[in-house]
């Protein structure tokens, strides 16, 4: 009868230390940590039935608490695969804010909106038996929508994976205009540092 009293006990007083421990792993703290990632990124060009686009893919972006965060990312174009390639130059830079839902220990899902610009410029094309082959940078409003995941599986490493819609429509010199919207995916290995409140990096 002891025994069992003295067992109640401790697991009373033991309670809110397995409490305490669950919360803790419930979500990721990601309040005031910079994060920066890079990777080859993949597109698909809506554009002429889908064109295969390949890109160098940045991002950094800064945490100012567990759900809000401020992220610029620039992609700069490598090529189109295959015969047809409609542009020469597609190098884009933008800016946004992203929405966080922590989930667990070490992962954290993301929404984010984000305004851009692209520079781009066509290849030589034909119109109306021409030839046009000077042809100009113009730059071209976007807008993107991303959804994504992180991993931080390290203090200073995460795997990241990001899906991001791209809408956008290039003004061509003559005849019709391309549009630009595209559907990109990057993933790969990222880094992240931790500050304090008082700037310094978190231990």
């Amino acid at each position: 009868m002891g025994k069992k009293i003295i067992l109640k006990l401790l697991f009373v007083l033991a309670l809110p230390h397995f409490v305490s421990a669950q919360q803790q792993d419930k979500e990721t703290i990601i309040n005031r940590l910079l994060i920066v990632q890079a990777t080859i990124s993949p597109g698909i060009l809506f554009y002429k039935g889908g064109l295969l686009n390949s890109y160098f893919h940045a991002t950094l972006e800064w945490c100012f608490d567990n759900r809000v965060s401020i992220r610029a990312d620039g992609s700069y174009f490598f090529t189109t695969q295959g015969d047809y390639k409609p542009l020469k130059m597609n190098h884009s830079l933008l800016l946004g804010a992203f929405y966080h839902f922590p989930v667990k220990k070490k992962a954290d899902f993301y929404i984010g909106l984000q305004p851009g610009i692209a520079c781009v410029q066509q290849n030589a094309y034909s119109y109306n038996d021409s030839s046009i082959s000077k042809t100009r940078v113009k730059a071209t409003p976007l807008i993107t929508a991303t959804i994504g995941a992180n991993y931080f599986f390290w203090k200073y490493m995460n795997l990241f994976l990001g899906l991001k819609l791209v809408h956008g429509t290039l003004i061509s010199q003559y005849g019709k205009s391309i549009p630009l919207d595209e559907f990109r995916i990057s993933a790969g290995l990222g880094w992240q540092i931790q500050f304090t409140k008082q700037g310094r990096i978190k231990k």
